[in-house]
């Protein structure tokens, strides 16, 4: 669990940007809730990945 929880920032990144990329279907571009989901994912994919960036650094 302690691996997976270090790259949990750049899944996180990765899947918003999936569910950006599957906004581009036409069948699921009725609503801006994906593209609300998918910001959001990557918004907090980056944050983790800062927050485990500096837990690893000795500064």
């Amino acid at each position: 669990m302690k691996k997976i929880s270090q790259y949990l920032g750049i899944i996180l990144i990765i899947i918003g940007t999936l569910v950006l990329v599957a906004t581009r279907i036409p069948s699921l571009t009725s609503s801006n809730a994906m593209l609300l989901s998918g910001l959001l994912l990557i918004v907090a994919g980056i944050i983790l990945h800062i927050r485990s960036i500096k837990h690893q650094s000795n500064y």
